[in-house]
């Protein structure tokens, strides 16, 4: 598998050469080589598009870039060139919604290419959107007399900015299952402001060697691991979700929803020490969990909102194969090996592979540092009586 991968991605680099030499018929041909062995996600088909540009073949041109969003609906680069596509052809009526969405798509982003930002300027063009460039001037001034960006805590005045610009929009806290009002909410907490996070980062090589011991001989999905999303689990109340079942996205649990699994536990004790090092902080009711999440080559976690704004989720990445992305409402980040993410997963986030090999990273659950004590405990008891208000025989 990993051969036709390797393989596949020296076809795809063939191709962005032959591209670079406007050569539309020596890329086309790479890039469907690719697709064959299996290289994954959008880019390709978008790439696939040039190809078929280069050759005049406007029709095929638009079925490549379909391909890109019937693979990755969210990404605003195949959905901006869809749009351009499609006035090219004549139909810009038709492409006005393209433009819309793929402009939306853009503002989630952390930062934009040259290639994003003239796509985004086209579109906004097509769709009379300009920028106020005087006000866009004056506010860039502004940012860079005052550094901005320079500290750590101007992370979110910085955002403010780029809302204030339209270069990106807000989101909200939005729990599927329970919103405790008036909490603060934010996409990434600095991992700076808890006390717990490099004692965590320096556990690392000793949490990754004990995953490497889980994955050791082991072909295909490893041993242990089983799909995030199962049929008939909590997260399934609502329509069904696209990797229901799907082992892309796969979890080896140590701690499953509160009950502690003992043989996983027996086969990572170091990681599980690490996790309880750490105190009650780590066990959020309802249910918390503590698991080793794997992605797949090419998969994609498709948008979506955690279930409760009492707690944050946290990420500490142990093997990264590169070309992965995790985006939290308008911010886009990249795991780094051994930093800690902690971010509110009531607000809209994704996550993807788009590399060749698997990615691996360790996940828990705090409390809501906000909560005090007391709320904690009111918060506990609600979903305690709750719980057994519904499952009386304790079943």
């Amino acid at each position: 598998m990993q051969d036709k991968l390797s393989d596949a991605r020296n076809e795809a680099v063939a191709g962005m050469n032959a591209l670079q030499q406007r050569d539309g018929r020596r890329a086309l041909a790479a890039f469907k080589k690719a697709v064959s062995l299996g290289w994954p996600g959008a880019d390709i088909w978008i790439a696939t598009s040039f190809a078929h540009s280069l050759l005049g073949d406007f029709p095929n041109r638009l079925a490549a870039l379909e391909k890109a969003l019937d693979i990755e609906p969210g990404s605003a680069r195949a959905r901006l060139h869809y749009a351009q596509a499609l006035v090219g052809a004549g139909r810009g009526e038709d492409a006005r919604p393209h433009f819309e969405r793929g402009l939306a798509e853009a503002q989630k982003l952390a930062g934009l290419s040259e290639e994003m930002r003239q796509l985004v300027e086209a579109a906004r063009t097509h769709l009379g959107q300009q920028p106020d460039k005087r006000q866009e001037a004056v506010l860039d001034a502004f940012a860079a007399e005052h550094a901005v960006g320079s500290e750590p805590g101007d992370e979110l005045f910085a955002q403010s900015l780029d809302i204030l610009l339209g270069r990106k929009r807000p989101y909200v806290s939005q729990p599927t299952r329970y919103l405790y009002p008036g909490l603060p909410s934010r996409q990434f907490y600095p991992a700076t402001d808890f006390t717990w996070t490099n004692d965590l980062a320096s556990r690392t090589d000793a949490i990754r060697a004990e995953l490497e011991g889980l994955l050791a001989g082991a072909s295909g999905t490893p041993s242990g691991f089983a799909p995030y999303v199962e049929a008939g689990g909590r997260e399934t109340t609502g329509p069904s979700h696209p990797l229901q079942d799907n082992p892309e996205w796969s979890a080896f649990y140590l701690v499953k929803q509160g009950h502690r699994i003992e043989e996983n536990i027996a086969r990572c004790p170091e990681t599980m020490t690490a996790i309880d090092a750490l105190g009650d902080d780590t066990k959020p009711a309802p249910a918390h969990s503590v698991l080793f999440s794997l992605l797949k080559p090419g998969a994609r976690i498709p948008p979506h909102h955690g279930m409760l704004n009492t707690r944050l989720i946290c990420h500490l990445p142990i093997i990264l194969p590169g070309d992965c992305g995790f985006r939290v409402g308008n911010e886009t980040r990249e795991w780094k090996t051994g930093e800690v993410f902690i971010f509110d997963d009531t607000i809209e986030h994704e996550a993807w592979n788009n590399s060749a090999a698997p990615r691996y990273v360790l996940i828990f659950e705090i409390w809501h540092p906000q909560l005090s004590s007391r709320q904690r405990m009111l918060v506990s008891d609600l979903f305690a009586r709750t719980a057994a208000q519904h499952n009386p025989d304790g079943k």
